[in-house]
């Protein structure tokens, strides 16, 4: 199950909490596969959009595992603080352990 590398790097920032306010550290992830999903929220009359992505990392591309809340964005991004533009991680999957063949980190941000 490998994935086709479709962005050449992924920013990633830890959030740290320090004196009750987040901080942000920046980290940057090699090639992987980042997919938008467009969809809609459910259970209300409004069906607000509710975008998430997926994103599979390989191996050689894992520098630091995101975790919750840490936010990403497709592409290199020099800044040092997240744009309101990037999304929040709400599910990590690691999935190194496998045959070298399915071998990925799974991230899926809203």
């Amino acid at each position: 199950m490998r994935f086709p590398v479709n962005v050449t790097a992924v920013t990633v920032w830890e959030k740290q909490i320090v004196n009750r306010a987040p901080v942000y550290i920046r980290h940057e992830l090699g090639a992987s596969y980042w997919q938008a999903v467009s969809g809609q929220e459910a259970g209300n009359s409004a069906r607000a959009p509710k975008d998430s992505v997926f994103l599979a990392v390989p191996p050689s591309s894992v520098t630091y595992l995101p975790k919750k809340d840490d936010k990403v964005l497709s592409g290199s991004v020099p800044d040092e603080n997240p744009p309101v533009t990037a999304l929040t991680v709400m599910q990590v999957k690691d999935f190194r352990f496998l045959l070298p063949a399915v071998m990925h980190v799974e991230v899926k941000a809203e």
